[in-house]
């Protein structure tokens, strides 16, 4: 039997994925400790809850278990993240907090709706495995590009602190992993969402790499910093 018949491959791809999952939790262990979100981005994390429901959606459907063990415990902490983070937003950002709620609110009926009309309207099983793996893909990509969402703060600030490292880091080694395997299978629905995954992994890794992570009130001391920088190079002769 070859590696690529045996079960090496999936189990790899359920350790990393919860890998991927779980790498949040001491920032958001740390945002529920000190009562304050630091430059933790709420976003990703609202994305993950659709994620990985959509993902074990389709598992059922299927059934496969790898997929489904790859992403129950996702689910789980990812909503425990959000139950964690949703309440430190700042009154202040009411924007961040109403962008959050709404994705919740629409990413879950998005789901609901689908699975009725697929149900009510006698999808065959072929047909229902398809369409929920296009919904898992596509919510999976929105949910790796979704760091950079703050990536013109990133570049205007010249402060990377809102692209967390761990969740890049698994993040890459995660699509990097299903890439490969599902071009070795060649299957689109795995390496098509995890080669953009990979992609945009690598662009995060790239701002990460190229801007330093600065905290706090140093972060906004080193973006009034390079404003000023900015001012005074615009008034040169």
């Amino acid at each position: 039997m070859s590696l690529l018949d045996s079960a090496f491959f999936p189990i790899v791809g359920v350790i990393l994925s919860n890998a991927l999952y779980f790498s949040s939790v001491p920032a958001v262990y740390n945002a529920y400790q000190t009562s304050h979100l630091a430059p933790l981005n709420v976003l990703p994390l609202a994305i993950m809850v659709l994620s990985c429901i959509g993902w074990m959606s389709y598992a059922l459907a299927v059934p496969n278990i790898y997929i489904m063990l790859s992403n129950l415990p996702g689910t789980v902490v990812a909503v425990g993240y959000v139950m964690v983070t949703l309440p430190l937003i700042p009154n202040h950002d009411r924007s961040s907090r109403v962008q959050v709620q709404m994705t919740l609110v629409v990413g879950s009926a998005l789901l609901l709706c689908l699975w009725s009309a697929l149900v009510f309207g006698g999808a065959t099983h072929s047909q229902t495995t398809f369409i929920l793996g296009a919904y898992g893909s596509f919510i999976c990509v929105i949910m790796f590009a979704s760091p950079l969402s703050t990536m013109g703060e990133v570049i205007r600030t010249g402060n990377a602190a809102s692209i967390y490292a761990p969740l890049t880091a698994t993040q890459v080694s995660n699509c990097l992993m299903w890439t490969c395997y599902g071009l070795a299978i060649g299957d689109v629905w795995v390496y098509g969402p995890n080669g953009t995954g990979l992609a945009l992994g690598l662009v995060q890794l790239a701002l990460k790499l190229s801007y330093p992570s600065v905290p706090g009130e140093a972060a906004r001391e080193h973006a009034h910093l390079k404003d000023s920088c900015s001012d005074s190079d615009a008034e040169r002769p």
